[in-house]
């Protein structure tokens, strides 16, 4: 499988920046590996149509899933992440 690019909308690039200095190492970690191969543990959203989660501690990132292009429009923590 090829490479994706992964975009950000503009409320997860704001919660990107308030997370704590690992989370960030994590998350950054955790979207690299996807970017490589979507062999991850990505699970799909209920209801919702190629929007998944990928969990990175206690933290929730939420993606929407293009042709070559993964677009993050939320990290949050599990109580917060689907509302």
């Amino acid at each position: 499988m090829g490479r994706f690019e992964i975009k950000f909308s503009k409320e997860a690039s704001k919660q990107y920046k308030k997370l704590p200095k690992e989370y960030k190492t994590l998350v950054d970690i955790a979207l690299y590996r996807l970017s490589e191969s979507l062999e991850l543990d990505l699970k799909p959203i209920e209801g919702e149509r190629d929007v998944y989660r990928v969990r990175v501690g206690k933290y929730r990132v939420l993606l929407r899933k293009f042709d070559k292009t993964i677009l993050v429009f939320k990290i949050s923590t599990r109580e917060g992440a689907y509302k």
